[in-house]
């Protein structure tokens, strides 16, 4: 079983534990230069979502046929936010998990993402800032096809470390530009390793690209009881040439029944040419592998908390 090698698990602590060390150091300078003007208290802000989604369907002597099956979904996503009129530092988790049960037992995963972003600013102006963006993707479980292994945690996972600027057109609408955005591909699994998934050359376990990119966020309330969260991100790589962009777009409609249930919409559409998937002929032989616009969806009803 393929498991993270000592070397590579030290370079992800010590840079998480540097990036850290930096952001609570860039913290306590932010509260520390304005103490003069505004509590400390104040100027944190602790918000999130959590929903936790059951879909359910069972068949009985039904003529036109169908198959009992359940599904669940759980999607956490705290924020927490420093912001004292002259700096900010913004943290935030999109944590889903999901599951799905049919008539022979067999479960399989319907979602499956972690994402961390951390976003430290500057403001030099009402509307602009200079920011700081690092950002951190993967997934929890494994994924298998046909007994192969696909994916699974670190494998891959996608970081990106940029700095540029942020332009706040709105209260709710943020939108974040820079021409220095280096992006990582990490595959911590000797299997896809070798084989070269992801891009990564065949034994190695990192594929580095250089490049602009832009992100696009708006979080809030578009109608009464009805509350989006929405990130839309470009990449350009210009190491390697002009070629395909990296496109992320993702998007949480969260539906307010009353103060405990609701329903939700979600979609997500993902394009990266290090992201192949097979190609198969007539007969479902694997020819080939090839990049190709990534969609998923999912509706359901059930427990939802906001705080």
């Amino acid at each position: 079983m393929n498991t993270f090698s000592a070397k590579y698990r030290n370079i992800l602590i010590h840079t998480f534990l540097i990036f850290s060390l930096l952001n609570i150091t860039t913290t306590q300078s932010f509260s520390q230069a304005d103490s003069t003007k505004t509590s400390s208290d104040k100027n944190w802000k602790f918000d999130g979502t959590f929903l936790f989604h059951i879909h359910e369907s069972t068949f009985t002597n039904w003529a036109s046929g169908g198959e009992n099956q359940m599904a669940s979904k759980l999607v956490a996503k705290p924020s927490l936010v420093y912001d004292n009129g002259k700096w900010s530092w913004e943290n935030t988790l999109d944590l889903r998990y999901g599951q799905q049960r049919n008539t022979g037992n067999v479960v399989k995963k319907n979602e499956d993402e972690m994402l961390f972003t951390s976003k430290v600013g500057k403001r030099f102006s009402e509307r602009w800032k200079f920011s700081s963006l690092y950002t951190f993707n993967s997934q929890f479980t494994p994924y298998r096809e046909n007994g192969r292994i696909q994916s699974e945690f670190m494998a891959p996972a996608y970081t990106n470390l940029s700095i540029g600027f942020d332009y706040d057109p709105g209260k709710n609408y943020t939108i974040y530009m820079t021409p220095l955005n280096m992006r990582n591909t990490w595959v911590f699994n000797d299997s896809l390793s070798a084989r070269g998934e992801y891009m990564v050359k065949p034994g190695s376990s990192l594929r580095f690209r250089f490049g602009p990119s832009f992100l696009i966020t708006y979080k809030g309330e578009i109608v009464k009881n009805i509350h989006l969260d929405t990130k839309l991100g470009y990449f350009q790589d210009v190491v390697d040439g002009l070629g395909d962009p990296v496109v992320n777009w993702d998007a949480l409609f969260n539906m307010k029944v009353n103060k405990f249930i609701s329903a939700s919409f979600s979609f997500t559409l993902f394009y990266d040419e290090d992201s192949k998937t097979d190609v198969k002929d007539t007969e479902g032989n694997v020819v080939g592998k090839d990049a190709k616009i990534q969609f998923k969806q999912s509706l359901g009803v059930g427990f939802n908390f906001v705080w």
